[in-house]
């Protein structure tokens, strides 16, 4: 017994010693061996695909968006306009993508103006900007149509 525990003992202290790793690996299936530039090919191509689906998954402007305007509060209560609610868009993208989104919103609930309320995007180096978080926050509201400058 006492030379069992001397063996255990001396097989644990020399694989502590000996820095030895062990790895189990669970798959069933066999590895695939590649070459560098095998390896570099797909990588490339895996790249290609994600810009494409990138470019895809852009928000297109809806007809009519890009009539709605910006204004500020003041000139909103001034002209008359009346208040339709708050909307927030929450992006991964640039603030371009963002503002396409508010308008696309301001479009469907038929108003005609956007009162910027708050603005934010993530400014981080270490991020593409397809990572970026761009908030935007505002009011939409629906002003009434402008009277006929020709006169009376």
């Amino acid at each position: 017994m006492k030379k069992l525990i001397t063996l255990c003992v001396l097989i644990m202290g020399s694989s502590l010693l000996s820095a030895c790793q062990f790895f189990i690996d669970d798959r069933s299936e066999a590895l695939m061996v590649v070459s560098v530039d095998e390896w570099a090919e797909a990588t490339h191509k895996a790249a290609l695909h994600d810009e494409a689906e990138q470019r895809q998954a852009m928000p297109m402007p809806m007809p009519g968006s890009e009539m709605i305007s910006f204004t500020n509060n003041a000139d909103a209560y001034l002209a008359g306009c009346r208040s339709l609610g708050i909307i927030e868009v929450h992006h991964y993208g640039s603030e371009d993508e963002a503002m396409i989104l508010m308008r696309n919103e301001a479009v469907k609930l038929e108003a005609t103006a956007i009162v910027p309320l708050d603005f934010y995007q993530d400014k981080s180096a270490e991020q593409s900007d397809a990572k970026k978080l761009s908030f935007m926050k505002g009011r939409v509201v629906r002003c009434p149509a402008k009277p006929d400058e020709t006169g009376a």
